[in-house]
This record gives C-alpha cells, sequence and structure tokens, in this order.
C-alpha cells in the first residue's frame, strides 16, 4: 500500500488525504478544473486505490487500471535512468492520521434509531422498497434521528466517527440506519431516504451520495449471520440488494444453508479481500449490478475468491436491473 501511495504522490502530488479505512487515496483530478479545486462540491473528486493502484475521477470519469496507465494518459515520459518524471511538484505529505473510528460504542444511539423506526418515515420507505417487517426487525434496521439522546460519551464517540456535523446534527439524518454487527458494530451504514419522503426540516444538509458508511470494513456485512450449517453465501453490493435477497431465502427456508452478504460498494476494502481469500470452506455466488462497475466487481472480488481456493459462479440478473428489483419481479438464480 505505501508503495502504490508514494508512486502515485510521485505522479500527481501531495494526497489531498488518506482513507485508510477504505484503501484509497485522494487527489485533486488532473484532467479536468479539480487541478484548480473547483471539483463538485469544492471537494477532490480523484481517487487511486491503494491495493491495486486502480484510479479514477468520479466526476469526470477518466478511469484507469494502474498507475502506468496513469503515468501515459498523463504524457509522462521516462528520464534516461528508466524513471518516470512527475508533471507536478512534489511536496513533503502533511496529512493528518485520522482517529480510529468509535463506531462500536454506539449501541445506545442504535438502540434509539431502531426504537423510532415502525413510527417513522424509514417504515414506508423500506415498504416501498419491499422489504418486509420481518426482514427489517431481524436485520435491526433503524431511522436516523437528527439529534439523538444519548449519554455525553456516545456523542462523542460518534463525532471521532466524523458522524456528527458541526450544527450537533448527526450525518445518519433522514436515513434507514444498518449497523453491522447488530451490536457493537464495526460498520454503521446509512440509506438516505429522499427529501420529499421526510419532514421539511430533518436534514440540515444535501447528501452528496443516497448512501454513507463509517467505520472498518474488516469483513462482509450480514456476515454475522453465518453459522457453522452455512455453505454458500451469495454475495452483493449494496444493502437493498443483501436485505432482498435474504428476504428471499427466508421465504424459500434456506436459511439454514445459504447467507447473503454485501460489499457496501463496488469498491472493496483491501481487508474484505483478505477475508474472502482465507474463507475457502464456502461456495459463493456474486449477484451483479448491469452497470461497468459491477463488471469490475465481479471480476476483483472473483480473484480474492478464488486465489482463497474456492468455488464461486458470477451471475447477472436480467432485463439490465439490479439485483433486489429482479427478485421483487420474480426472478430467481437456479443456480442457488
Amino acid at each position: 500500500m505505501e508503495n502504490i501511495l508514494s508512486a502515485a504522490e510521485e505522479i500527481l502530488g501531495t494526497a489531498v488525504r488518506v482513507e485508510d479505512h477504505r484503501n484509497w487515496a485522494i487527489f485533486w483530478c488532473p484532467f479536468h478544473n479539480d487541478a484548480s479545486r473547483e471539483g463538485e462540491g469544492g471537494q477532490p473528486n480523484f481517487g487511486v486505490n491503494l491495493v491495486s493502484g486502480y484510479w479514477k475521477c468520479l466526476r469526470c470519469g477518466a478511469s484507469g487500471g494502474s498507475l502506468k496507465s496513469l503515468q501515459t494518459k498523463l504524457g509522462q515520459v521516462p528520464h534516461g535512468d528508466g524513471k518516470w518524471k512527475p508533471t507536478v511538484s512534489v511536496t513533503t505529505p502533511t496529512r493528518p492520521k485520522r482517529p480510529p473510528t468509535q463506531v462500536q460504542l454506539l449501541d445506545e444511539a442504535v438502540s434509539e434509531a431502531r426504537s423510532v423506526v415502525q413510527h417513522s418515515p424509514a417504515w414506508s420507505y423500506l415498504a416501498g422498497r419491499g422489504v418486509t417487517p420481518y426482514t427489517a426487525l431481524v436485520y435491526g434496521l433503524g431511522y436516523g434521528i437528527p439529534v439523538p439522546r444519548v449519554h455525553r460519551e456516545i456523542f462523542e464517540a460518534a463525532k471521532q466517527s466524523m458522524m456528527v456535523r458541526r450544527d450537533g446534527t448527526w450525518s445518519w439524518a433522514g436515513g434507514v440506519v444498518y449497523a453491522d454487527p447488530p451490536t457493537h458494530p464495526t460498520v454503521m451504514n446509512v440509506r438516505y431516504i429522499p427529501e420529499d419522503q421526510i419532514p421539511k426540516g430533518t436534514r440540515t444538509f444535501m447528501p452528496l451520495k443516497n448512501h454513507k458508511t463509517w467505520g472498518n470494513r474488516v469483513q462482509p456485512l450480514g456476515s454475522w449471520r453465518i453459522t457453522p450449517a452455512t455453505h454458500t453465501l451469495v454475495v452483493l453490493e449494496g444493502l437493498f440488494d443483501m436485505l432482498i435477497t435474504a428476504q428471499k431465502l427466508h421465504q424459500l427456508g434456506r436459511e439454514a444453508d445459504t447467507v447473503a452478504v454485501y460489499t457496501n460498494g463496488a469498491s472493496p476494502s483491501a481487508k474484505l479481500h483478505r477475508w474472502f481469500s482465507e474463507h475457502p470452506q464456502f461456495e459463493y455466488v456474486l449477484l451483479r449490478d448491469p452497470d461497468k462497475a459491477g463488471a469490475e466487481w465481479v471480476h476483483s472480488v472473483s480473484a480474492s475468491i478464488r486465489h482463497g481456493g474456492a468455488k464461486v459462479r458470477a451471475l447477472r440478473p436480467p432485463d439490465s436491473l439490479d439485483p433486489d428489483e429482479a427478485i421483487l419481479s420474480g426472478w430467481w438464480p437456479s443456480a442457488i
């Protein structure tokens, strides 16, 4: 990881920040006006994966599979000694290290989120997404209260985990909250409910994406449901894909031997990749999203699974549907 970071900084200059928990380094994009710090929302958009060297700009779409391809696209040429010459100035890194996450201390806040979920906008939103009350309760889904009533030490833990905004509002406000595992979580995941489905003033901010995550992804989310009898893991990218798949497994009476898990996005952390390679006792079925990122996700996750010696099958739902949409429409793969 350090070698890739050093090489990336030689090409692009000092990283704006390093997200150790996701194994990404974030830079101003060299391919559009990020270079003058005019990216979307005034934020840098260009990321380099510190495990694979894959790079991508979330705004202009420039991407590549290696740092060598980045050098080539930037027109950088080697010196006589064969080393690449950077086109940007290199300065001494001054990045502060992020404090360790304290998401595991937030049980009190999560309990309050769960206590109100059935009488909150989250309940109708979940129903609209096809999630049954049984599934919502089994997975301990909650509703993001803007300012939960918790003890000071819990509030401080949330602040350290960067879940509290400057005005005191929690960043999960107006969202479906999922803690993984359900107690002493390592990850907090929120799926934001659309603005027109929550009371006015619930959120004092505009989310940059429709989901957000805090904590360290050290294993696939949902894997707390694995038991000694589990022999098949259905792996998906997102929270609702996992919930709907788990719901279908329950309806089919397959929960004893098959568990649905998700990677929380198309770019799994290095720790997730390591987990897949270290658990060859399972058979894996990957249900991918229909977009290009879904194809890249299948390739990288399958490689880690095969590296560990396990069997893996990758399936794509019909009609360019996401897995949750396809399952709710009646599709179910015969391979599971």
